[in-house]
């Protein structure tokens, strides 16, 4: 299921490292097929953070967390043209 759910900071869609299932975090994007959800990845870097810090606390891989990062800087640019 590719929707974005109203709790979520960007639109998701697109970004190779998010899944979305209706049976993990009601459907949210999530960190490949983990239970952390993606905006908490931006949530935790804003947060103080490093990705090294992130991946070790919550378990996921570094491209990962890579991606989300850069899929939403480019949206954020793509907002504010």
């Amino acid at each position: 299921m590719d929707t974005l759910e109203s709790e979520d900071l960007i639109d998701w869609r697109g970004c190779d490292a998010v899944c979305f299932d209706p049976e993990r975090l009601g459907g949210r994007a999530t960190v490949g097929n983990s239970r952390m959800d993606a905006d908490g990845v931006l949530i935790n870097f804003e947060g103080g953070l490093s990705v090294e810090e992130i991946c070790d606390s919550f378990g996921v891989p570094q491209g990962a967390v890579e991606t989300i990062l850069a899929f939403a800087a480019t949206k954020q640019q793509q907002r504010s043209a």
